[in-house]
């Protein structure tokens, strides 16, 4: 445990950790549980209608993605203060360019520049779900040296506990990155994956 990165003799990338309230945190961090996961609405029903007497709101039944957002942090930290989720999810074009001969050389992934609104939400104590209208319909290359285009969803969530004066910020940064949180990190950014500070749907996949 002296050698471990929370150790005594973890070395110059463990000098940030011999502050106990940033070990401390460093360790939640590791325990958090994020999680993100983009799938079909069980729920929706294509061509849905209104009707007052639905167990299950027109909202909900009519958007076709449904986007979790999932941590054990307020299990870990409830008790600390209170938890919010700042969730930007964007919904991208993926352009695949083709050769003549029709084999595809490059894709180019654009995401807009304005968040997604979602038609709905659900809050649980360990999860917001968010539920998304049907995304467009793909398109196959026409021909030989066209393009074929699609959709895919990327995420940034960040997780801020508000408490005693102070917030703290999850995904927190790995144990030996002794990068603190500051208003560079403030914005998402769909430039990169793996961002302290911000979860993504690639890093922080939930399982099955």
């Amino acid at each position: 445990m002296s050698n471990g990165p929370f150790g005594p003799g973890g070395g110059t990338p463990s000098v940030h950790l011999r502050d106990p309230h940033e070990a401390f945190y460093r360790l939640i961090g590791l325990m958090s549980g994020i999680g993100i996961s983009i799938r079909a609405n069980p729920e929706y029903q294509p061509g849905a209608k209104l009707d007052v007497n639905a167990s299950v709101p027109y909202e909900i039944r009519s958007a076709g993605t449904l986007i979790r957002l999932e941590s054990r942090l307020p299990g870990l930290l409830g008790s600390l203060g209170s938890m919010s989720i700042t969730a930007d999810c964007r919904l991208c074009e993926q352009v695949t360019h083709y050769s003549i001969k029709g084999s595809p050389y490059r894709t180019d992934t654009i995401a807009p520049k304005t968040p997604a609104v979602a038609q709905a939400q659900r809050l649980y104590s360990d999860a917001l779900e968010l539920f998304f209208a049907p995304p467009p319909t793909s398109t196959a290359p026409a021909n030989p040296g066209s393009s074929s285009r699609n959709t895919q969803w990327a995420v940034r969530a960040q997780f801020m506990l508000s408490g005693n004066g102070e917030n703290l910020y999850f995904p927190a940064p790995s144990v030996k990155d002794p990068a603190q949180y500051s208003s560079i990190y403030r914005a998402s950014d769909f430039n990169m994956t793996g961002r302290p500070f911000w979860a993504d749907e690639q890093t922080h996949k939930a399982p099955n």
